[in-house]
């Protein structure tokens, strides 16, 4: 058919739709002038694909993208295709929803990465986290802590002193920590890694020695918190991008230009502390051990390094009495006093010495710190965890690759945040506090 500008060719090959109501097949056409494509309703008209790829509605993503965030790729792909009333030769295959979710999820990692650089180069730092523009870096940044008036934390003191022995009294002037004003907070952060079982390649070679450990995948997820108490959850594969994302995160919702305080939340694991000391170094910040993981690696330790049960459960409850006040020093004398017949394994002992040692600075007065309504807890991302992957991710069985995990996490994570419309539609991510959102504040 001659049309004006060209010839209008029918294409032989249709234009394939995953959509809510079934696959569609679409008729495709092409304006030649001479042997010059001019227009072609595949490529101007229709969104690319691959040459086996079918195009897939926002409805039908929706459905084949977070069906799997709950169960298994198989159970989902029978939902799905139920759901869509899918007939023989269009249903969809688990394996489909698998690699569709793998391939969504590297592209939200690395949209998330993007918008990261992006702001970081607004606000005067390199995509590194590094300062490149230090004007520009200064403008972004209030370096004022806003913390409790002093005759608070003093009155507070003296109602948790009352009727105390003096060596378990708390003295204002020899605590660390300050104590940082709920109402102006820049934000609470908790941090922390989750893992699950790794895929293996292939199976173990005839004759080969089988691994003393399991390789595990591992996940960073951290739960923002700001002083209205909404929330925010992210994730990455790994905590050196995770601080990269944090930071972007506080600079693009202007949680670090206004007065208050910066607090890390975490289970005291060495590179989670380190990462955000390189990182926070240009602003006032303190990082919290939470108690929950600090009590866990005490009783983990002296079980094994204390002989018999009773003589370790004293000991636990009397080193947990120090720890509560704060008073890391008299917790490692009481160690460091324990007779030599009582201990069974001196290396563990030693350890937790180490460990309560390294940690020092991290351990607040846990006591004054719930007596004044702080936080003395990382339990926000510890939900986080389970919500983005202990739940699906840990049964049973179960093992992942890499880009597997971390991607069914991110849409598990996207969802949370009720920002995949906003992805499905535009391919955007709004990076910002859901405004429905508002959590209790945690202990």
């Amino acid at each position: 058919m001659k049309v004006q500008g060209g010839e209008l060719i029918t294409r032989s090959k249709e234009y394939l739709i995953e959509a809510e109501m079934g696959q569609l097949k679409v008729d495709t056409f092409e304006i030649k002038k001479g042997s010059k494509k001019v227009f072609s309703t595949k490529r101007d008209l229709f969104p690319e694909t691959g040459p086996r790829e079918h195009h897939k509605t926002v409805c039908f993503r929706e459905f084949a993208l977070f069906y799997p965030c709950e169960k298994s790729y198989r159970k989902s792909a029978k939902t799905l295709n139920r759901a869509l009333r899918r007939k023989e030769g269009q249903q969809v295959r688990a394996r489909t929803m698998a690699n569709l979710v793998e391939r969504e999820g590297e592209q939200i990692q690395a949209r998330v990465s993007k918008k990261a650089e992006q702001i970081l180069e607004q606000h005067g730092f390199s995509p590194n986290g590094s300062i490149k523009d230090q004007e520009k870096v200064g403008e972004s940044l209030k370096q004022e802590e806003v913390l409790l008036a002093r005759e608070k934390v003093c009155q507070m003191i003296e109602e948790l002193n009352c009727g105390q022995e003096k060596e378990k009294q708390i003295d204002l002037c020899q605590l660390h920590e300050t104590f940082e004003n709920p109402s102006a907070i820049k934000a609470n952060i908790s941090i922390d890694d989750v893992c699950c079982k790794k895929q293996k390649a292939s199976g173990r070679k005839k004759g080969a020695q089988p691994k003393e450990k399991r390789e595990m995948v591992y996940n960073t997820v951290v739960h923002i918190q700001n002083k209205e108490a909404k929330t925010y959850i992210l994730n990455t594969p790994t905590i050196s991008q995770m601080m990269i994302v944090v930071l972007a995160f506080l600079l693009s919702n202007d949680l670090l230009s206004k007065p208050g305080s910066l607090v890390f939340f975490t289970d005291g694991a060495r590179d989670l502390r380190s990462a955000i000391q390189s990182l926070f170094h240009f602003i006032p910040f303190k990082i919290i051990l939470d108690w929950f993981h600090l009590k866990k690696k005490c009783k983990d330790l002296l079980s094994m390094a204390i002989k018999g049960k009773q003589v370790k459960n004293q000991l636990l409850t009397e080193l947990l009495s120090w720890l509560w006040l704060g008073k890391v020093d008299r917790a490692i004398k009481l160690l460091r006093d324990v007779s030599h017949e009582s201990i069974k394994n001196q290396k563990e002992l030693d350890n937790l010495i180490t460990y309560l040692h390294r940690n020092s600075s991290c351990i607040p007065c846990y006591a004054l710190r719930k007596q004044l309504g702080l936080r003395t807890s990382s339990n926000p991302v510890e939900k986080a965890n389970d919500l983005l992957v202990s739940n699906r991710q840990k049964r049973n069985g179960m093992s992942w690759s890499a880009d597997g995990s971390t991607s069914l996490a991110t849409l598990t994570c996207l969802r949370r945040n009720d920002e995949h419309m906003q992805w499905l539609r535009h391919r955007d991510i709004p990076f910002t506090f859901p405004e429905h959102k508002q959590a209790k504040p945690a202990a």
